[in-house]
């Protein structure tokens, strides 16, 4: 069984995170460096996360369609998302195994993963805000 319910738990547990992430200096500073343009697809329930730091200002949080084209394009269950976020996944193992799915210049956002480390902590948070279960 999947672990989010439904798009709108997905995409509620998503931005409540990625909020946090953009209040975290630490984060989003680097991010906002990055000037990327980030999306994510999701399947198993569908969801659409864009993230966009192209200003190098402010991280513009997308939750659905939008008309802006993404650099990196990263595709993948809801169930893998999940796991990433507890910190139980190898992104570049599964790029090469293809639980994830990655289009465009991957190099550059496998470069932010040890940027985003700190979010793991505050995943089980976001998820018991929710009234998620971690597990």
């Amino acid at each position: 069984m999947a672990y989010f319910s439904s798009t709108d738990e997905l995409n509620r547990v998503m931005d409540m995170l990625w909020h946090k992430i953009k209040s975290d200096p630490g984060m989003s500073h680097k991010l906002l460096e990055s000037k990327l343009i980030v999306q994510f697809k999701y399947r198993d329930p569908d969801g659409l996360l864009t993230i966009d730091c192209s200003s190098g200002q402010d991280m513009d949080i997308i939750i659905g369609t939008t008309t802006l084209k993404p650099v990196v394009e990263m595709s993948m269950k809801a169930d893998v998302a999940h796991e990433f976020w507890l910190g139980k996944v190898n992104v570049p193992l599964a790029i090469m195994s293809g639980k994830i799915v990655s289009k465009g210049p991957t190099p550059k956002a496998l470069a932010l993963l040890p940027v985003i480390k700190p979010a793991y902590a505050l995943y089980p948070q976001v998820l018991q805000e929710a009234g998620k279960k971690t597990a």
